[in-house]
C-alpha cells in the first residue's frame, strides 16, 4: 500500500501544488493510497524520507520524496499507463515543471498570500507569518496581496500564453488525453483553488476551460476537494 505525506490547512484544505501533482499522478495509475495529512510544524512526520517537505510517498518500505521523483517512480514500478510517454515526453515535462514552479507558481504567490496565511492552521500561523513575511518583506500580508492582484493580475495571465496556444488547438497539454504535463499545471491551479476566492482566469481563456476539465477527470477527484 502506498502512503501519500499530503500538506494540510484548515477545514482539511490541501493547497499544496506540488501533493497535487502526486495525486493526479496516483489517480492516473489507478493506485489506491493512503492519505496521512500533514501541517508545516509536523515534519518529524517525514523524517524517515530525509525530507523537510511534501510531497513524500512511502510505498511499502520505499520512501520517494519530491513530486517529479515520484512521478519517475511511479513509471518505473508501476508502468501501466505512463505519466512520462516517452523521451520526448518526458522532456516536455520537465520544461512545464520549471516553468510552472518558477513562472505560474512565482506569479499566482503574491496575488494569495494573504489568504494562505489567513487559511493555515493555527498551530502552523507561526511559521507561515515568520517565512512568507520572509520572502515578500512585510507581515501585511493583506496590503500586499491586494497591491499584488492590482499590479500583477494582466501579467499574470499573458505569462499562460505558452499554454493557451497549446490549449486553443488540442483539449490537454499533452494532446487528446491528459498526462503528467497537465498534472503539473493543474496542481498549481489547485493551490489558489484551495484557499482564495480569487478567479485568476478570464471564463472564455482557454486555460479556464481546459482547468475545468482537469477538475473533471477522475471522477470529479479534484472538483470535490474543499475549495476557497
Amino acid at each position: 500500500m502506498i502512503t501519500l505525506y499530503d500538506l494540510v490547512f484548515q477545514e482539511d484544505r490541501r493547497p499544496s501544488p506540488y501533493c497535487w501533482r502526486a495525486k493526479f499522478a496516483l489517480a492516473h495509475k489507478g493506485l489506491d493510497y493512503t492519505n496521512v495529512p500533514m501541517g508545516f510544524t509536523e515534519k518529524e512526520k517525514i523524517a524517515f524520507a530525509d525530507s523537510k517537505t511534501v510531497p513524500v510517498i512511502k510505498d511499502g518500505e520505499k520512501p520517494v520524496k519530491d513530486s517529479w521523483a515520484i512521478a519517475v517512480y511511479l513509471d518505473e514500478m508501476y508502468p501501466e499507463r505512463l505519466l512520462l510517454k516517452s523521451e520526448m515526453g518526458r522532456s516536455f515535462a520537465r520544461f512545464i515543471n520549471g516553468w510552472a514552479d518558477v513562472v505560474v507558481n512565482g506569479g499566482i504567490f503574491p496575488m494569495v498570500v494573504g489568504d494562505l496565511v489567513d487559511r493555515v492552521r493555527p498551530e502552523d500561523r507561526d511559521y507561515i507569518e515568520e517565512s512568507r513575511g520572509a520572502r515578500i518583506g512585510t507581515k501585511d500580508f493583506g496590503s500586499f496581496q491586494k497591491q499584488a492582484r492590482e499590479k500583477g493580475l494582466a501579467a499574470f495571465r499573458a505569462s499562460l500564453e505558452p499554454a493557451r496556444r497549446a490549449l486553443r488547438e488540442q483539449k490537454f497539454l499533452s494532446g487528446e488525453e491528459a498526462a503528467y504535463p497537465d498534472y503539473i499545471l493543474a496542481g498549481t491551479f489547485m493551490w489558489p483553488r484551495t484557499v482564495s476566492p480569487f478567479e485568476l482566469l478570464e471564463a472564455d481563456d482557454p486555460v479556464y476551460a481546459w482547468r475545468e476539465r482537469m477538475l473533471d477527470l477522475f471522477d470529479g477527484m479534484a472538483r470535490k476537494a474543499k475549495a476557497a
